[in-house]
């Protein structure tokens, strides 16, 4: 959404009165004020604005309007990145300059990125590398990549600092600065120091789990309302299967297969395509049953359910569905002692790396192990 106005401000007014006529340029709720040539007095340019009759302000302003339009036709056309700051330096060089800017980056390394999806990248991770991409293009004012500095990666770095949590930063940065590097790596952008003295530290964070007890008291506790019900029998059911979501909600009765009398699921994960198997037990099958296969719950109103339900039951965890799949993988590799391969391979996971971020495993088990392993 564009729009120019003008206005003359009181606040800028000289000795003589008068006062440059600005040009106020809005772009989707932001705005940039120009200077314009011309001065007037404030008084003056409020009358022949409001004035119904042609005038020479009017037919200032109007020129200037036509030639900043123009200008917001040819960004359109290029496909560039339109702001007010765009608009305003386009403005102040007489044009569009047309050398490489972050625009142009961004459109040769989507290129690459693209041909990655479905190899080594899931299609979700690719839309992160999209956002970050046009949110450097944004901040940094579609600049030209020749006079991108440290100066402004500090900038971008403070500013992603404020809005995310530490984790969340470290893994995004990752994104923007193998952006910023594919420029290095093609001249495109100076190798000028550009990140000296930028240290990103991604701090572990520690993983948190439903213990037996936490499960019994949700698993035991009545509820309020047959909806938080619903809600407590399907945590349980998640905790059975170790299950996303995404995957959780998407279970049929005909998905359940059966090999030498264990029943399981075997199916791609609708968020990466990675294949999984779970093992589907009594009780996770009772529940499905229960409901007759039908998990139908936003993933809002889930989340938003799971936190109630922790409160009724005594919990004193934020409980969440990410919580619930961190707990299977605990108890699998803890309890259940299965190996990290064999949880990796039911979570769906494309590494074991991930899979140990999950699977923290206990002192006490890694004490266990370690005393079967060499008796004898």
């Amino acid at each position: 959404m564009w729009n120019i106005s003008f206005c003359c401000r009181v606040a800028k007014v000289t000795k003589d009165g008068l006062a440059p006529i600005e040009m106020v340029i809005t772009v989707d709720g932001q705005r940039s004020f120009k200077r314009l040539s011309m001065k007037v007095s404030p008084e003056e340019f409020k009358r022949s604005i409001s004035c119904k009759r042609d005038n020479y302000i009017k037919q200032y302003c109007d020129s200037e309007r036509v030639k900043t339009y123009e200008i917001f036709r040819k960004l359109e056309m290029l496909g560039m990145p339109i702001t007010p700051a765009i608009v305003k330096e386009a403005l102040d060089n007489k044009g569009i300059t047309t050398s490489y800017r972050l625009s142009n980056l961004q459109e040769d390394f989507t290129a690459i990125v693209s041909r990655r999806v479905g190899v080594d990248l899931c299609l979700n991770v690719y839309k992160k590398y999209e956002r970050m991409m046009k949110y450097v293009v944004l901040f940094l004012g579609n600049k030209e990549c020749r006079l991108i500095t440290n100066s402004d990666m500090k900038r971008i770095v403070a500013d992603m600092k404020a809005k995310y949590q530490n984790s969340t930063f470290a893994n995004l940065w990752v994104i923007v600065k193998s952006f910023i590097v594919y420029g290095i790596n093609n001249n495109r952008i100076p190798n000028d120091n550009l990140f000296a003295t930028i240290k990103v530290v991604k701090k572990p964070k520690k993983v948190e789990y439903l213990t037996m007890e936490e499960l019994d008291r949700i698993r035991n506790t009545t509820y309020s309302t047959p909806s938080l019900q619903r809600v407590a029998d399907f945590a349980i059911l998640e905790a059975n299967l170790g299950l996303a979501y995404c995957d959780l909600v998407s279970i049929k009765r005909e998905d359940i297969k059966e090999y030498n009398g264990i029943r399981y699921i075997q199916k791609q994960r609708a968020k990466t395509g990675v294949e999984y198997i779970t093992v589907v037990g009594d009780e996770a099958l009772e529940i499905l049953e229960r409901y007759n296969y039908d998990i139908s719950i936003t993933n809002q109103s889930y989340n938003r359910f799971l936190k109630i339900v922790a409160l009724q039951a005594g919990v004193g965890k934020t409980l969440h569905s990410h919580l619930l799949r961190h707990t299977f993988a605990h108890h699998q590799l803890n309890e259940k002692h299965l190996n990290i391969a064999t949880v990796s391979k039911m979570l769906g996971h494309t590494n074991l790396k991930q899979t140990m971020h999950y699977c923290q495993k206990h002192t006490n088990t890694i004490l266990e192990e370690f005393v079967i392993a060499n008796q004898g």
